[in-house]
C-alpha cells in the first residue's frame, strides 16, 4: 500500500475528483434506467421490493416494446439506498456514489499498472482516466456503470496477483466477483475469465493442478454462497433479460459490430480528429496485445469473453458497455507503442521514447482542459437542472398527481421516470390502439417520435382527447371514456 502514498498519485485523484464533482448538475439526461435504480433503492428501504417488481412488471410488458428488465440486479440500488434515506430524490446526492467508485478505479487501475508498468508510466495512464472528459460526463449519471467498472477492474487486479494466496483471499475474490454480478449481469464475465485462466494454468502446470482445482473451487462456492443468500432476500426480475435476448438477430449483431468498434474513439473525444487516433493506435493495440499475450492473459481473455456479450446484447447502450474495455485498450496500445520503440535502432530509441510519451502526455493536456473547461461552465451555470428534473417537467408531475386517481394510467415516452415522480402506472406507447390503455397522454414537444406518437401526428389516431395542459416542453391530453 506504499504505492498509494506516492504525492503525483494524490495530486491527480484529488484535482479528478475536484473537476468531477465540479462538472455534477442538479437534473438528469432523459432516459430512464436512473428511475428504475432509485425506484428500486426506495422499495429497499420501504422494505416493499416484490411491490415494486410487480408495478414494474406493468410498466415494462404493457409498453409497445420492452425498455428494460424488470429488475436491474440489486447491488447498485442497495449502494443508493442510504443516500435516498438522506436525501430523497436528489440527482446531485444520487450522483456521490459513483464519484467514489470512480476515485476507485483509478487506483486499482494505478495498482494494476504497477504491476506491468513503471512507476512514472503508471501515473500517465492514470491520468488518461482521471482527465478524461468522457468519463467524467458521464458521472452525471444515476447509472451502475462506474461502481461496475470499480469491480471489475478490482477484480482483474486481484486475479493478476493470485499466486501463492491463502483459500481466504480466493473466498474473498468469489465474493468480489459476486459483487459485480450483483452490479451488472455481465459481472459473470469475470468469473468465466477465471475459471478460463485457471483452465489454462491448469492444462500446463501438471504439478500445481491440485491446488488450482481447489483454489478455483472456493471462489465458486463463495460466489454461489452469496448468490444463494441474495437471491433469497431480493426478488429476481433478471428473467425479462432473457426476452429481451429474443430480439438478437443478424442485423443487431453487424450494428453492433460496427456501432461499438466506431465509439472506441469516444474516449479520446467527439471530433473526427480524435477518429484518426484511434486508428493510428489500433496496430500498437494488436502489437501491445500479441507481445503480452503471456504476461497479460487474465487481462486478454476477460477482453475476448467481454466483447461478445457487448454484441449479442440486443439493445443500444453507447459507449458506457465499452467502459470496462477501455482501460485494457489503453494498457495495450500503450505496450504496443514501447515495443515499437524498443524494436528500433538503438540510436533511434531515445527519440521515440521521447516522442511516445510526448504523444500521452498531450492528449493528457488536452483531457485535462476540456474537463476542467466544463466543470467550470457548470459551475457557472449554477448546476443546471435539466431534463426530467427541469420545471417544465416537474409542472407535468404536479398535475398528474394533483388532477389524476391514484390507479390512473399515464402514457409516457420515459414511463419509469414518470412513475418515479408520480407513483402512477405508466407505460410507453408508440401505437395509437395501444394507447387506449392509458388515461392521460403526455407527449414530449421535443423528441419527435422518440418512444411516442409525435405531437403533431395525435390526431391521426382519432382518439377522443382533451387537452388539459401545455407548456414549452409537454402537451397533456386526457382520453375521454
Amino acid at each position: 500500500m506504499g504505492e498509494l502514498r506516492n504525492p503525483f498519485l494524490i495530486i491527480i485523484l484529488v484535482l479528478s475528483m475536484v473537476i468531477s464533482s465540479s462538472h455534477l448538475t442538479r437534473g438528469h439526461e432523459w432516459g430512464d434506467d436512473f428511475a428504475s435504480y432509485i425506484m428500486q433503492a426506495k422499495s429497499i428501504l420501504n422494505g416493499d421490493m416484490q411491490s415494486f417488481v410487480e408495478e414494474n412488471t406493468f410498466t415494462i410488458y404493457q409498453s409497445t416494446a420492452q425498455i428494460g428488465p424488470v429488475a436491474y440486479p440489486w447491488g447498485y440500488p442497495l449502494i443508493l439506498t442510504p443516500i435516498y434515506a438522506a436525501k430523497g430524490i436528489s440527482p446531485l446526492a444520487l450522483k456521490l456514489p459513483g464519484l467514489i467508485f470512480f476515485v476507485g478505479f483509478l487506483i486499482c487501475f494505478y495498482l494494476l499498472m504497477r504491476t506491468r508498468l513503471t512507476r512514472n508510466e503508471s501515473l500517465l495512464l492514470v491520468s488518461l482516466f482521471a482527465f478524461d472528459p468522457m468519463l467524467i460526463d458521464f458521472l452525471d449519471q444515476i447509472l451502475s456503470d462506474i461502481p461496475f467498472l470499480f469491480f471489475s477492474t478490482l477484480v482483474l487486479l486481484l486475479i493478476v496477483h493470485e499466486k501463492k494466496q491463502s483459500l481466504l483471499d480466493y473466498a474473498i475474490l468469489g465474493g468480489l466477483i459476486f459483487l459485480a454480478f450483483f452490479i451488472r449481469t455481465t459481472g459473470i464475465v469475470l468469473l468465466v475469465t477465471l475459471v478460463a485462466f485457471h483452465a489454462i494454468r491448469f492444462y500446463r502446470e501438471n504439478t500445481e493442478r491440485k491446488t488450482i482445482f481447489m483454489n478455483l473451487l472456493v471462489v465458486i462456492l463463495s460466489f454461489s454462497v452469496l448468490w444463494f443468500i441474495a437471491y433469497s432476500i431480493f426478488p429476481s426480475g433478471q428473467d425479462s433479460y432473457f426476452r429481451q435476448l429474443r430480439g438478437f438477430s443478424y442485423a443487431t449483431f453487424t450494428r453492433n459490430i460496427s456501432g461499438y468498434f466506431a465509439l472506441f474513439p469516444q474516449f479520446f473525444g467527439s471530433s473526427p480528429g480524435w477518429r484518426y487516433v484511434y486508428y493510428a493506435l489500433i496496430p500498437f493495440f494488436l502489437v501491445g496485445t500479441w507481445a503480452n499475450r503471456n504476461a497479460a492473459q487474465p487481462l486478454i481473455i476477460f477482453f475476448v469473453v467481454y466483447l461478445p456479450f457487448m454484441i449479442i446484447w440486443p439493445e443500444w447502450q453507447g459507449p458506457r458497455f465499452l467502459f470496462p474495455l477501455l482501460p485494457l485498450c489503453i494498457y495495450f496500445a500503450f505496450q504496443g507503442m514501447k515495443f515499437a520503440v524498443n524494436n528500433l535502432p538503438e540510436k533511434y530509441q531515445p527519440l521515440g521514447q521521447w516522442l511516445s510519451y510526448s504523444f500521452w502526455l498531450l492528449i493528457v493536456g488536452i483531457f485535462l482542459f476540456n474537463s476542467s473547461f466544463n466543470a467550470y461552465v457548470n459551475l457557472r451555470n449554477n448546476r443546471s437542472i435539466n431534463g426530467p428534473f427541469d420545471p417544465y417537467s416537474m409542472q407535468v408531475y404536479d398535475y398528474i398527481k394533483e388532477k389524476t386517481a391514484p390507479d390512473s394510467v399515464i402514457v409516457f415516452f420515459k414511463p419509469r421516470a414518470m412513475r418515479l415522480m408520480t407513483d402512477r402506472n405508466t407505460i410507453m406507447s408508440t401505437e395509437c390502439d395501444h394507447m387506449t390503455l392509458g388515461d392521460i397522454i403526455v407527449l414530449s414537444r421535443k423528441v419527435g417520435e422518440n418512444q411516442q406518437i409525435a405531437p403533431e401526428e395525435i390526431d391521426s389516431c382519432n382518439l377522443p382527447l382533451d387537452e388539459v395542459l401545455r407548456n414549452r416542453r409537454f402537451i397533456i391530453y386526457e382520453i375521454l371514456k
